[in-house]
């Protein structure tokens, strides 16, 4: 069983509890004007060009089969409408300006780095975590690495938008210890004009996780003008109450890392600004669980 990733990301220490290996799954069915990983929205490998690392040397320009590449006053043009995506002018950057968004491997090769770190998550209560992009998209290669984890006694999180029928994830329950489940707003409107997508059937699988009993983290991205407002806060808070499995709550305060990984693919993305100070104390205070955030100072 092969799948498309994006990074195999060892060491973390923000993809659930200790130290986690955090496989990130490509493709995602929503498109939120934020992203900050949009090299993993589109479900195929793509080549991200970084303008401002290229020294124009020409190097992929020489063995680029179709022209993709060429220099214009000494600075390399990409072309994306016909590049083939093989790879090759990648491979021959020395710089690190075109990298690989995607690639395939196998269950076992993924399990193979995973378990590299087996003294690590022992030691701090780690494990690994599927990320994405969203995971279930590729449903059969999350359950053979998450399957084959467990056999090898590895804590599992899933990080999910939920955006996916209970359907597709039910025979993987078995082999998640935690959910990380992004909610981002509960207004279906809203929802639709920042994402792409109507957020009933996110809650109707939300809710199907919550009945699970699986332990759960809720995670929100904090962005001003769409879900700093107390009213989403107390209507999510609602959602979410009692549940004994709800372990906490994560708010995470819009960052614009997803920016310049944008635009090496090929678009723009829309800047946003962060939760004013205090938002996210005042929001905060509408859960009746633990939340993580970053204090005003």
């Amino acid at each position: 069983m092969t799948g498309l990733i994006t990074n195999i990301q060892r060491f973390s220490t923000h993809d659930g509890p200790g130290i986690r290996t955090t496989v990130f799954f490509k493709g995602c069915p929503l498109r939120c004007k934020w992203c900050h990983n949009p090299e993993t929205i589109a479900l195929k490998p793509e080549i991200q060009f970084f303008s401002e690392i290229c020294v124009g040397c020409g190097s992929c320009g020489d063995v680029c089969p179709n022209g993709a590449h060429r220099l214009e006053n000494g600075t390399n043009v990409f072309r994306r409408e016909i590049c083939r995506v093989c790879f090759r002018c990648v491979d021959a950057c020395m710089r690190g300006a075109l990298l690989c968004a995607g690639k395939e491997l196998t269950a076992a090769e993924a399990l193979a780095v995973i378990g590299k770190d087996r003294q690590y998550y022992e030691n701090s209560g780690g494990g690994v975590t599927l990320s994405g992009g969203e995971p279930f998209l590729q449903q059969d290669f999350a359950l053979e690495i998450l399957s084959g984890a467990r056999t090898d006694g590895i804590h599992t999180a899933v990080d999910t938008a939920a955006c996916v029928t209970f359907e597709t994830i039910f025979s993987l329950l078995p082999f998640i210890d935690l959910f990380l489940l992004d909610l981002k707003h509960m207004d279906g409107s809203k929802h639709k004009a920042y994402t792409g997508a109507d957020n009933g059937q996110i809650l109707e699988t939300a809710r199907d996780i919550l009945d699970s009993g699986i332990p759960t983290e809720v995670r929100t991205p904090v962005i001003a003008g769409f879900n700093d407002d107390l009213e989403n806060a107390a209507r999510m808070a609602d959602f979410i109450a009692g549940y004994p499995n709800v372990r906490k709550v994560k708010l995470l305060p819009y960052h614009s890392f997803g920016e310049n990984k944008a635009r090496s693919l090929g678009y723009e993305q829309e800047i946003f600004n962060p939760p004013v100070s205090g938002a996210l104390e005042k929001m905060a205070a509408c859960f009746d669980v633990p939340v993580d955030y970053v204090r005003s100072s």
